[in-house]
């Protein structure tokens, strides 16, 4: 069994920015030129799968009232000054 990290990316509370690695294989919205659609939401929860994906999965509340699953590289900080 793997080691839970005690350090994450990013961490509960901060508005990211979010799109889905393989989207195009769960929708028919995404096309070459625009890419896939990104989700922009707060972190609710963060933990590490130590099964099938081998590390931290974050629990995301997106802006039209839908929680998603995403990995750390699907995120992206969004800056607000």
């Amino acid at each position: 069994m793997a080691e839970e990290p005690t350090e994450t990316r990013y961490k509960i509370g901060d508005f990211v920015r979010c799109t889905y690695d393989f989207y195009h294989f769960f929708s028919y919205w995404y096309d070459e030129e625009s890419g896939a659609m990104p989700f922009h939401g707060v972190i609710v929860d963060v933990s590490y799968d130590d099964g099938w994906y081998m590390e931290s999965v974050y629990q995301i509340y997106c802006l039209d009232g839908q929680y998603r699953f995403f990995l750390e590289d699907e995120l992206e900080l969004v800056y607000i000054p």
